[in-house]
């Protein structure tokens, strides 16, 4: 598994769809997910450090899970079956207890975000990155070079063209 962060937000004008960039933080690859437009609006919050005047739902498991003293230890994109993504939550509660619970990567994403927890992705979904052409002191904090490239290049693809998607 290797880990990635979330590099910004685009918006696929054909599938009309907000999608999340996952940058590898160990190289070039990004990870695009198609997602709905309440996800996206949650991890846009997020990202830019906006509170919604009431909780929203990302807020309320937060709410619950410092109730509990439990913290989203990790959240990995896990598998990719039938064109869609899965990805896992791990929280810890206790001095041994993980639970695993399956959800919906951009959920995922937006908890990893509000509870600063580390985002990673399986290995078996490296073949599903989109490489990029960085400057060699790019950094995880850095742009994905030109934003006209990036929004040209997603523009021009398929969701199928990330992945194996045969069944």
């Amino acid at each position: 598994m290797f880990e990635v962060f979330v590099s910004g937000l685009a918006f696929d004008i054909l599938s009309r769809s907000p999608v999340v960039l996952l940058k590898d933080i160990g190289g070039a690859g990004v990870l695009p997910i198609w997602i709905g437009p309440n996800e996206a609006a949650a991890i846009a919050l997020e990202l830019s450090g906006i509170s919604p005047k009431r909780p929203l739902t990302h807020d309320l498991l937060k709410s619950v899970l410092d109730g509990f003293s439990a913290q989203v230890q990790k959240i990995v994109v896990s598998s990719l079956q039938d064109n869609t993504y899965y990805a896992k939550f791990y929280i810890k509660a206790g001095e041994n207890a993980i639970f695993e619970i399956d959800a919906r990567p951009s959920d995922s994403i937006a908890m990893a975000l509000k509870m600063n927890s580390p985002i990673f992705v399986a290995d078996d979904l490296r073949d599903s990155l989109v490489h990029f052409s960085l400057s060699e002191d790019s950094g995880p904090g850095d742009a994905l070079g030109d934003p006209m490239d990036l929004k040209n290049r997603l523009r021009n693809i398929d969701p199928e063209d990330f992945g194996n998607f045969s069944a």
